[in-house]
């Protein structure tokens, strides 16, 4: 077990079975903790609600938001087999069973099957010699999974298919405007991130984070009306003419009274 503490609060990391010290865990030997300066300006911005960790690998993302942040719950979503079973005990290890899901599945705008070959590096700390390896796993849409509140924070880190889980989300970045942080690793992945996230008025804040580069996008605070612009969008097209031609009569009626009075 290697143990770091932050705040206050100690956060144990399960090294159970592991050849040697995987790359995430090494600067835990130094006491600090993988892409720390990144999850301290999460902890900062003091977001209450549902956390979302897109990609967790082996949960230090996910420890952090559910132990140092003020995270209602936090959904972590990690599809490969091993390093899904090394979050879990991470979470039980922290006594944060009851704060924290584990997802063991992908995320992507169409539900079905994906398969993903996982390559040397991703296996190091499994094995000696680590070699890739494939697996299969399910795959759905981010707005089919039941959250459990607000969600105030995304990240994602899913090698290539940010953009592709972001259009997945659309109720919830609609309804709930998180502040996103996504992986992108040339200006192609940027800008489609960009557009995924352009339909509910987000825009990139500047910040980029961390060694592979992460980039925070942020929505604009919500206007009057927000909440049923979804729903008018889905009335037919003569019948939203119908109320505007309405909503004029109306109005030209009540400034001829306040002129007649």
């Amino acid at each position: 077990m290697l143990t770091v503490s932050r705040h206050g609060v100690d956060l144990r990391f399960d090294t159970t079975g592991f050849a040697e010290t995987p790359y995430v865990y090494r600067p835990l030997l130094n006491d600090a903790v993988y892409e720390e300066p990144f999850l301290a300006h999460v902890r900062s911005l003091d977001r209450a609600g549902v956390y979302i960790d897109v990609g967790a690998h082996l949960g230090t993302h996910t420890l952090w938001f559910a132990a140092l942040c003020p995270a209602t719950h936090v959904h972590a979503f990690e599809p490969v087999g091993r390093f899904a079973e090394v979050v879990r005990r991470n979470v039980a290890a922290n006594g944060l069973t009851g704060r924290v899901t584990v997802h063991q599945t992908g995320l992507s705008d169409q539900p079905g099957q994906a398969t993903n070959l996982l390559s040397p590096e991703h296996q190091l700390g499994f094995t000696a010699e680590p070699t890739a390896a494939r697996e299969d796993f399910p795959v759905t849409r981010l707005d089919r999974i039941r959250l459990g509140g607000p969600v105030a924070v995304i990240k994602l880190d899913v090698e290539g298919m940010e953009a592709a889980v972001l259009r997945g989300a659309s109720r919830i970045l609609s309804r709930h405007r998180p502040v996103v942080y996504a992986e992108a690793h040339d200006a192609d992945a940027v800008a489609d991130i960009t557009q995924a996230l352009a339909p509910y008025g987000y825009r990139h804040t500047g910040r980029v984070f961390n060694a592979s580069p992460t980039y925070e996008f942020v929505a604009p605070a919500r206007r009057p009306g927000d909440r049923l612009r979804p729903l008018w969008r889905r009335l037919p097209a003569g019948l939203r003419r119908a109320v505007r031609q309405a909503v004029r009569r109306a109005d030209r009626t009540l400034r001829r009274g306040r002129r007649a009075g």
